[in-house]
């Protein structure tokens, strides 16, 4: 397994009356890898795996304890605003990007605002669909270490998890308590889905990759499925033995999977 290293250098964008907090490196086509409803846990395997072939931007989402948000960042959209902003200032795109969870759903909502400045878009186990016939788990009714350990199919087998979680975590204050904040001003009331996504996202043009954990408790794989079907030409790859942190517990196998698509 990759291990998280050194790779990747922290930077402070000024951007929408704010400083946006990131992770940069690696070298190649630009990636945009965007963070789901863990926060922002600093450098991770699967950055340095995808390092390997891009040049790889991971921030911090505004509100969740490193980048300071705007007063008018508190929804989803919001933040694909934000982001496209951030791309369009840097000079970047067309961009790949990579969302989990939350940031799978801020990544459709870019796609589905500008479709030419996205490269690829790849959704792993990403919030924003409501299920037909299953339920997202209510991730605001646990101790936040329980929905962690939720998120893995096995969390005694990963390695990340012992690095990030396993020495425990504390229950209130810092960072993560920030993003549980802003989580529930994003995702609270409807909980973590639009009902007007689905028939938005006929207008994405992107090649687009849903990949989901085969025993997701979170964010059930009929999501997946339903988002594969509003997306134009979308695929589906399914993760077996992995839960909903797939950049967490198969790093190595996300990072395979993003770059031999993002390479057609």
């Amino acid at each position: 397994m990759t291990i998280a290293t050194s790779r990747m250098t922290e930077q402070k964008v000024p951007l929408a009356g704010t400083e946006l907090f990131l992770l940069k490196g690696g070298t190649g086509a630009p990636l945009l890898f965007l963070h789901g409803e863990e926060g922002f846990e600093g450098e991770l395997a699967v950055h340095g795996a995808l390092a390997e072939g891009a040049t790889v931007y991971a921030p911090s989402h505004p509100g969740f304890g490193h980048t300071e948000a705007p007063e008018w960042v508190t929804q989803v959209p919001h933040h694909a605003v934000f982001y496209l902003w951030f791309l369009q200032q840097a000079g970047l795109g067309p961009v790949d990007v990579v969302g989990t969870g939350i940031g799978g759903w801020i990544a459709a909502e870019m796609a589905l605002m500008e479709p030419k400045a996205l490269k690829h878009l790849l959704l792993v186990d990403a919030g924003g669909i409501k299920p037909k016939d299953s339920d997202i788990f209510d991730i605001f009714i646990v101790r936040w270490i329980e929905m962690l350990q939720r998120g893995f199919a096995d969390h005694e087998q990963s390695a990340e998890y012992k690095r990030l979680y396993g020495e425990g975590i504390p229950e209130f204050g810092g960072t993560r308590e920030a993003g549980r904040t802003m989580l529930l001003k994003m995702a609270f009331r409807p909980y973590m889905y639009d009902t007007a996504l689905p028939g938005m996202l006929g207008r994405v043009t992107t090649p687009t990759l849903i990949v989901w954990g085969n025993q997701d408790r979170i964010t059930p794989l009929e999501c997946g499925r339903l988002y594969q079907q509003a997306i134009p030409n979308a695929s589906l790859k399914v993760i077996d033995n992995c839960g909903h942190f797939a950049h967490l517990e198969r790093p190595d196998e996300l990072a395979a999977i993003v770059q031999d698509f993002v390479s057609k």
